[in-house]
């Protein structure tokens, strides 16, 4: 079974404009509402794919009851602790006409000692029953920023195969645990190197010494449309086309589901990484969430440029 952890899910409000500058008054021409949050899209992604899975995590109020009912429309398994005050709403304002997009995201519901307590006893009890674990995302108000550390220890102690996609403190903390997979954020990349603009040779340094903790596979963010990915056969760059791409929102997570899939298949390298740039190519071509279904993901693979850098 493949268990996704997202400690601070959210409703994502996606607002489709002709144009957008700060200060004036605009009327959308489509609004999108879905559950968000980095575990929660990954898994929608997968039971998109065919795969059953659950997802874990911290849900409250109105929204956390649609984030829970959204989840069970595509038969997910939930296993969420329930806290006082209200799951986030995160609202993304697309500029149609520059392409460009704008974010806006709440902090979340604050997480008690007791409330967290219970969702490790609950983990600790999934974890027997999983065999890859994916962990992303923020972490709510009251949750240890070094929280990732532990429960990417207590996945690799159950001998599941980890994959993390964080940011800042909870990233190095993830790393810190090895992780057998690991999502390197862009401007982690960017804080690591001092510099917005970090070469390939730069990432590749950064990611040996992800390597050296134990992390097998990494992969970043790479100009507008392409990931680097570093794995146990070589480097290798990733793009896709951009003639189709509406909104990357949720494009990362189709990423990193597709590669999940890759791996429970035994695919090879190249073909993974296909794979999992299809996903997020199919997942971006339209204002819905996810993947329409997997013919369309494999119809886009050959459109995916693969370069092996070393």
């Amino acid at each position: 079974m493949i268990l996704t952890v997202t400690l601070n899910p959210a409703v994502d409000e996606e607002y489709f404009l002709s144009e957008f500058h700060a200060g004036n008054w605009f009327r959308a021409n489509k609004v999108v509402r879905s559950a968000g949050g980095k575990g929660v899209n990954v898994s929608v992604i997968l039971a998109q794919l065919g795969y059953e899975n659950a997802a874990m995590g911290f849900l409250a109020g109105y929204n956390g009851e649609y984030v829970r009912d959204e989840l069970r429309k595509h038969q997910i398994t939930t296993n969420f602790v329930h806290v006082s005050g209200e799951t986030r709403t995160n609202v993304f304002i697309v500029d149609q006409t520059g392409n460009l997009e704008t974010g806006i995201a709440e902090p979340g519901p604050y997480v008690s000692e007791e409330a967290l307590e219970r969702f490790l006893i609950n983990y600790k009890r999934m974890l027997g029953r999983a065999n890859f674990v994916f962990i992303g995302g923020s972490l709510p108000p009251g949750v240890p920023q070094d929280i990732y550390r532990e429960l990417v220890t207590l996945a690799k102690e159950g001998g599941n195969e980890v994959f993390v996609d964080a940011a800042g403190v909870s990233l190095a903390a993830a790393l810190d645990a090895g992780p057998a997979f690991a999502k390197i954020d862009r401007r982690y990349v960017s804080q690591a190197s001092g510099t917005p603009f970090i070469s390939l040779d730069g990432i590749i340094e950064l990611f040996n010494k992800a390597h050296a903790q134990g992390a097998n596979c990494c992969l970043t963010s790479y100009r507008s449309y392409g990931e680097v990915f570093s794995l146990p056969g070589g480097v290798y760059l990733a793009e896709i086309e951009r003639e189709r791409v509406v909104s990357m929102l949720g494009a990362g997570e189709a990423l990193l589901a597709g590669f999940i899939v890759g791996k429970k298949e035994n695919m090879s390298e190249e073909e993974a990484i296909r794979f999992a740039m299809a996903c997020a190519y199919e997942d971006s071509s339209h204002v819905e969430h996810g993947v329409r279904n997997r013919r369309a993901v494999e119809d886009l693979m050959p459109t995916v440029r693969v370069e092996r850098l070393e």
